[in-house]
């Protein structure tokens, strides 16, 4: 499990390269949502690395019944506009807020954890990846808070 600085969690998929891509887009978030700039520079580096792994993702949907994959993929297309939107509003000058990167922050842990590991097993299922962590592998390794933020 990769623990953001502010203790929530990202859970590993058993993708190797999927795990990675989502290190570096944690990376970045983390920087943002501690308090660091979160100006045009570095809402440009997180659109270029998050795009990237949607590629990345795209590329291990075939596994995806058509239904879950346009879902993927249209959840995929909503996260690239919220980047945009906070470029522009960077671009014309006006300020992005940590409450901002906190939303990115969040919709991504949330996606990774959710569409992501069950992208990464249904390629498990097909053949393509070795065996990851389950569902209730995953819930144990959460910590009464994460558990309780579920629940609620």
């Amino acid at each position: 499990m990769t623990p953001a600085p502010d203790g929530r969690s990202l859970i590993p998929t058993g993708s190797g390269v999927i795990d990675a891509e989502h290190g570096a887009i944690l990376d970045l978030l983390s920087v943002m949502t501690a308090g660091g700039p979160v100006g045009l520079a570095e809402l440009t580096a997180l659109r270029h690395e998050v795009a990237e792994h949607f590629a990345t993702e795209t590329a291990e949907m075939a596994v995806l019944t058509a239904d879950r994959r346009e879902r993927h993929e249209h959840a995929h297309r909503s996260y690239l506009a919220g980047i945009d939107a906070l470029l522009d509003t960077a671009g014309r000058g006006d300020p992005v807020t940590v409450d901002d990167a906190n939303r990115l922050m969040l919709w991504f842990i949330v996606h990774s954890n959710t569409a992501d590991t069950e992208l990464v097993e249904a390629g498990r299922r097909a053949g393509d990846e070795p065996p990851m962590i389950t569902m209730d592998d995953w819930l144990d390794g959460l910590d009464e808070a994460d558990r309780d933020a579920l629940l609620s």
